[in-house]
């Protein structure tokens, strides 16, 4: 199945090892050493605004990195981030001679307000997010902060589904991480400018998080997804960091 650029794995010929499910054809790629080229159709990668959380005295403000690909095709954003960097947000896409109507489509690692409140800015765009959103009851989050989480609900003009193994856009693989989230997902994503790139979200997201995890300090079932995705990237964009380079030679 092909619907606007996105392919599910489970909808592939077993037969074919280029149509393999994503995870089996990356194995395949270490084994011969080659980097894994996704598809024909590569993406550039822009780290528009780097992510962070502020503290201050009763109030802690995490705001997601908002990444952004782009195509001959289409203008992606990942994470468009929450209300603190909405300023920052805007004057980047100034920058770059995007408006909000430019934007095509929008991938949410998952559906918290520090990384989707911005995205009711974006008429025109597609919401790509996983189905299990919609179990949660935004009801149970207060009067203000559920009536916000509805607002920005109301506001998406069209919400695709993605799940584990879904392929988007011929250079992006999903990968359904519900450790932070139920609804979250993960992201290696084939750029032309960046080699690959992993995008964790928030079950590893910062450096601190990360160097944890690569000194054994934990050994649990993110752990063990992280260090086997970073193994095969180039680059990791933390949801709460700076980007890193991970050193790895072509």
């Amino acid at each position: 199945m092909d619907v606007g650029g996105i392919v599910c794995s489970r909808d592939l010929e077993k037969d074919d090892p280029d149509k393999a499910p994503f995870r089996l054809r990356l194995l395949l790629c270490c084994a011969r050493n080659l980097n894994y080229t996704g598809g024909e159709s590569l993406v550039k990668i822009e780290v528009l605004v780097p992510g962070g959380i502020l503290r201050l005295s009763g109030v802690e403000a995490p705001f997601s990195t908002v990444t952004l690909l782009r195509d001959t095709h289409r203008v992606i954003l990942v994470d468009p981030g929450g209300y603190p960097t909405l300023g920052r947000l805007q004057g980047r896409l100034l920058e770059l001679n995007l408006s909000v109507d430019d934007v095509t489509d929008i991938i949410l690692t998952h559906f918290h307000l520090d990384h989707a409140f911005n995205s009711l800015f974006f008429p025109k765009a597609r919401v790509l997010v996983h189905p299990d959103w919609k179990t949660k009851d935004a009801r149970k989050f207060g009067e203000l902060v559920g009536r916000t989480y509805e607002i920005v609900v109301e506001s998406w003009k069209e919400i695709v589904d993605i799940v584990d193994g879904t392929e988007l856009f011929g250079s992006i693989r999903v990968f359904h991480t519900p450790y932070h989230s139920r609804e979250h997902v993960s992201l290696m994503v084939e750029t032309e400018n960046m080699g690959l790139v992993f995008i964790p979200g928030d079950i590893c997201a910062t450096r601190l998080q990360y160097y944890d995890i690569i000194k054994g300090y934990r050994k649990d079932e993110v752990a063990w997804f992280v260090l086997e995705k970073a193994s095969t990237a180039n680059f990791i964009v933390f949801p709460h960091d700076e980007p890193m380079e991970l050193g790895r030679k072509e």
